[in-house]
């Protein structure tokens, strides 16, 4: 069987607010649950978008927040986009859900907390790490990742719940002010019902180079553990890890990275707990979505900011067909390299929902999705 694309439809998109990074799960009774990341657009307000608007790029934000919205299972939408519960001092960035198989909704994310620009530059003049940009209008501090969860499919959420912190707190550039990783990327349950997802940071003053750590649960996501494993390549930045648990091993765990031409480095961790070494495959693209199907098989999907612009995906039942599998041309006509980020799920008829942001021909960046049946 091949996957063919059957068509596109759009999800969201508000002229208000600057939509993306999304995250789709199909819930127990067939309906979808779409989560993304959502910041208000300030472009609104001068009218018609200029020609050197159209990329404005806002992906830091004090408002930013993670949105929620609902369809049914024939993908009609229920009601309007919410807001889940913000965190008091910083703003989310990433929406990443996960459905667990005993009916828990979990999100997991990072933060970044605001600053004045007065108070960036005292705290740059500290050799501490500051994103500020004339654009953004304000500082931001890497403010650390989390999970939270919801037992009753996204209706109300537990606390935000702060990953453990490296011992030494020391990164390139100089210490965060708490937490431990920047989160993007689908998580995995194994066969004991655990948990285990990743995310990646800025490394050490000795080793500098971006790495991936892990975290696991045994309690359904009320607890985290950092693992003691840790991912590393010497000339190459991890990021942007995903995992998925799947025949290949325990666990895969598939990266963007930076200083290795866009290609995709995966590695896979045993039940002893052990990693193989990261290695290469001539993937081009990112980041990836690792949505393993009822039949074993994997269906990955990624951003592709070359020429032409949009999402990709392969269906593969090895890593070693990775590399050689066709590429299924999910999107080519996005107008922004500011698109992809794709997320996919299984729906209750067995075709495939691959969801990504995309601007449309107004540069307004929305959530759009593309249905993929088998034939």
């Amino acid at each position: 069987m091949t996957l063919e694309v059957d068509k596109h439809i759009v999800l969201y998109r508000s002229q208000r607010f600057f939509s993306a990074f999304p995250s789709i799960v199909t819930l127990s009774g067939g309906g979808l649950l779409l989560g993304f990341r959502r910041a208000p657009d300030h472009r609104w307000l001068f009218g018609d978008l200029a020609d050197e608007d159209f990329n404005a790029v806002d992906h830091v934000h004090f408002k930013s927040h993670i949105a929620l919205k609902r369809f049914t299972s024939d993908l009609e939408p229920i009601g309007d986009a919410i807001s889940m519960p913000m965190h008091p001092e910083a703003g989310d960035q990433d929406a990443n859900l996960f459905l667990h198989s005993g009916g828990r909704l979990l999100q997991q994310g990072f933060l970044w907390y605001p600053v004045t620009l007065e108070a960036a530059k005292r705290l740059k003049e500290q050799d501490r790490h500051v994103l500020t940009s004339e654009h953004y209008g304000a500082g931001y501090v890497f403010w650390g990742g989390y999970v939270r969860y919801s037992d009753d499919e996204g209706l109300t959420w537990s606390d935000y719940i702060e990953l453990p912190v490296n011992a030494s707190g020391e990164v390139a550039g100089g210490p965060y002010v708490m937490g431990t990783v920047a989160v993007r990327g689908r998580m995995a349950e194994r066969p004991d019902g655990s948990l285990i997802f990743a995310g990646y940071t800025a490394g050490t003053r000795e080793r500098p180079r971006q790495q991936t750590r892990f975290f696991t649960s045994q309690d359904r996501g009320e607890s985290w553990a950092l693992m003691p494993e840790q991912l590393t390549l010497e000339d190459i930045d991890l990021q942007e890890p995903a995992v998925a648990a799947w025949p290949e091993g325990n666990v895969t765990v598939f990266h963007r990275t930076r200083g290795n031409n866009d290609r995709l480095v995966v590695a896979g961790m045993q039940e002893v707990g052990s990693f193989s070494s990261p290695k290469t495959l001539d993937v081009v693209g990112h980041p990836y979505d690792p949505l393993v199907l009822p039949d074993g098989r994997l269906f990955l999907t990624y951003g592709y900011r070359h020429d032409p612009m949009g999402v990709r995906a392969k269906i593969v039942s090895s890593l070693d067909e990775l590399a050689s599998a066709p590429e299924i041309i999910v999107r080519d006509d996005s107008p922004s390299k500011d698109t992809g980020y794709p997320s996919s799920t299984l729906l209750s008829d067995g075709r495939i929902l691959v969801t990504y942001y995309i601007a449309d021909k107004k540069g307004i960046r929305g959530i759009e999705g593309t249905i993929l049946r088998f034939t």
